[in-house]
């Protein structure tokens, strides 16, 4: 519920509604997640992946409207980000360690097969998981991400990782992220952007601070960066054989249409979700694409 004093949402906050989980990484941290599980369950089990600072707040609303029809949803926070450990080792926020991190979890998990949703770095390792065990994909839905990522975005995002962490209030996180995405979230009220900012930061003693590990943006500088250098038409190869939705903010400065075109002419049984009035990236709030997620992820089970 709202706190109107100080605009901090703490069902939000809490993720009220599911409960956590924990396994342990190679390294010995201590890894997090939060399931959702239906009343009434049918199959499949749908695993979520955040984008590169982000974490299991993102998915609270598409995962509770997935919950009441039925479908059990899991997210997981990578190392440093939400209520995973940090790690003493800024150099192991790398895609490689954290695809590690989620294979255990899958395997603690007991999770066999299941559907998969990626938001941005998520989809990457969505990607990557279609190359290392297609057989557990029964559906994959990559939230506006492709094999070709734009490098001014791209580089806006490395820049602004670990700074301005902190802010006084709710009021004035959501302030800042919408004089930073304003232009192409263009539907957003003022209490949209402040549950926007209940999503990416939490409480401390003197105000609020964006939940994640500072440290990710030394890494992303140096030589762990935020996406591959590698050609990525091949490894977006290995979704061909597993159904897969492709969302697509209307408004997307890191996935242009242009790509998104060239994807649809290699995968063309590829589905494409364009949401209006959005940006990088979708938000996973609005009618039309959880309408559309929930249909998908039951018509590929």
């Amino acid at each position: 519920m709202l706190q109107a004093s100080d605009y901090i949402d703490s069902d939000l906050q809490n993720v009220a509604g599911a409960t956590r989980f924990t396994w342990k990484a190679s390294d010995g941290l201590t890894l997090s997640a939060h399931i959702w599980e239906p009343e009434a369950p049918c199959e499949p089990t749908v695993v979520c992946l955040p984008g590169l600072t982000r974490n299991t707040r993102d998915f609270y609303y598409l995962a509770n409207y997935l919950r009441k029809n039925g479908l059990r949803v899991i997210a997981m926070d990578y190392r440093g980000r939400g209520l995973s450990d940090h790690s003493d080792d800024f150099k192991t926020y790398s895609l490689s360690q954290e695809a590690d991190d989620i294979d255990r979890g899958i395997e603690a998990l007991g999770l066999d097969k299941f559907a998969l949703i990626g938001t941005s770095r998520g989809g990457l390792h969505a990607v990557f998981m279609a190359q290392r065990y297609p057989e557990r994909l029964l559906s994959v839905i990559i939230n506006d991400i492709g094999p070709v990522i734009e490098p001014p975005a791209l580089d806006d995002i490395i820049a602004s990782v670990g700074t301005l962490m902190k802010q006084p209030n709710m009021h004035a996180a959501a302030e800042r992220q919408a004089s930073i995405h304003g232009t192409t979230f263009t539907a957003m009220s003022e209490e949209d952007w402040i549950t926007f900012a209940n999503q990416l930061y939490t409480p401390v003693s003197d105000g609020v601070i964006l939940h994640y590990d500072k440290r990710l943006g030394d890494t992303i500088r140096r030589e762990n960066k935020a996406a591959p250098d590698d050609n990525l038409w091949k490894p977006f190869g290995a979704l061909k054989p597993i159904p897969h939705l492709l969302l697509h903010g209307q408004n997307s400065p890191l996935l242009s249409a242009n790509t998104v075109k060239e994807m649809q002419q290699t995968h063309q049984k590829m589905e494409v979700l364009t949401v209006p009035n959005q940006g990088h990236a979708p938000l996973l709030w609005d009618q039309l694409s959880q309408n559309h997620i929930r249909s998908f992820v039951l018509a590929n089970t």
